[in-house]
């Protein structure tokens, strides 16, 4: 990928000059391209295909969503980014949009200073141009080979005692698609990191509760964890399991730039978990949270990493980690994903 191009449909002068200075200060190879309204950006995905489309969530004539059906039927590996100021709804709006196919979303920030304003929008621009330059220069790894070696280790003898997620950038869809799916008798805890802040995890556990038949609830601390339910991690805090089968979160620094961590949450388990069998579930997301986490509970448990396929991830960074890593046991598609969970023994 030699230049990035980019589209922004923004009806502010102001946020379209921001991400324009952010995104040629991150990356000079790229192309900027801004429009005022859905109508323009229609027309322009469709000419020019862009890599990455900025969009606020309130952009006028072709609406949001109407827009996110267009970007994925004709440029389905476009980044789309969805904007919006900060508001009492701004989570719903964003849920919906991550569920129509929008792979990230960002509050916009409305700093007293224009600096520090460019300055946050720069940290998300190279976080998304970073992932987009590192998929597509990275080793590909077959993925036949990792499902040869799921034959070998006769996988389905494997009984889990519980069942880690991790999910970052296109993991609320990733999830919508795996959770409401799975049978609501599972006899072991779902434990799921996903990385995003705390009103929007419970606008996610509500969104994931309404459609699934499995119990979905936003984790607490000192809770005990049981069969049948899936915790999400809150936003901002770490979650761990400790030696009683007990959740307890805390609000120690960053791990990987982000909290919750999944390695938190991993290395505790290898640590504490009174049970000795974890099957892991690594989903699309950017970084190599996890990463730390999968060495140790293939060290001290018996582990088996399912990660999801290349092919269908928004960002194929925290699977990447796990299956270069040597600690993938499976790779899978993600509409896959229940099946290969589901065919497990359990407990």
């Amino acid at each position: 990928m030699d230049v990035i191009r980019v589209l922004v449909a923004d009806s502010s002068p102001v946020y379209k000059k921001m991400f324009t200075s952010a995104v040629a200060d991150v990356d000079k190879s790229t192309s900027v391209t801004c429009v005022d309204d859905g109508s323009e950006a229609a027309e322009m995905i469709v000419r020019m295909c862009p890599d990455i489309v900025i969009v606020d969530a309130e952009i006028q004539k072709t609406g949001l969503l109407e827009l996110l059906k267009l970007i994925v039927n004709n440029a389905p590996k476009t980044f789309i980014l969805v904007t919006s100021r900060p508001s009492s709804t701004s989570a719903k709006v964003f849920m919906e949009a991550l569920s129509a196919g929008a792979s990230d979303s960002m509050t916009k920030p409305i700093y007293d200073s224009y600096n520090e304003n460019l300055k946050t929008v720069k940290n998300k621009m190279s976080d998304i141009i970073g992932a987009l330059r590192v998929h597509s220069s990275i080793k590909r790894v077959d993925p036949s080979a990792v499902a040869e070696k799921a034959k070998k280790s006769q996988t389905r003898v494997f009984r889990p005692q519980i069942i880690l997620i991790a999910a970052s950038t296109g993991g609320p869809r990733a999830l919508e698609t795996i959770i409401p799916a799975l049978r609501p008798d599972l006899p072991v805890p779902v434990l799921i990191i996903q990385h995003m802040p705390p009103h929007f995890i419970e606008t996610l556990a509500q969104r994931l509760s309404s459609k699934s038949m499995i119990r979905v609830k936003v984790a607490e601390d000192g809770e005990f964890i049981s069969g049948g339910t899936v915790y999400l991690a809150p936003g901002g805090v770490h979650m761990r399991l400790n030696a009683d089968n007990e959740l307890f979160l805390d609000d120690s620094p960053p791990i990987n730039g982000v909290r919750p961590a999944a390695d938190a949450l991993f290395e505790s388990v290898a640590d504490d978990f009174t049970g000795s069998r974890v099957l892991a579930v690594i989903l699309t997301g950017m970084g190599q949270d996890s990463q730390r986490g999968l060495i140790k509970l293939k060290d001290k448990k018996e582990c088996f990493c399912i990660a999801q396929s290349e092919k269908t991830c928004v960002v194929y960074g925290m699977p990447r980690a796990a299956v270069e890593g040597g600690m993938a046991d499976n790779i899978v598609d993600l509409d896959r994903m229940v099946r290969e969970i589901e065919s497990f023994n359990y407990i």
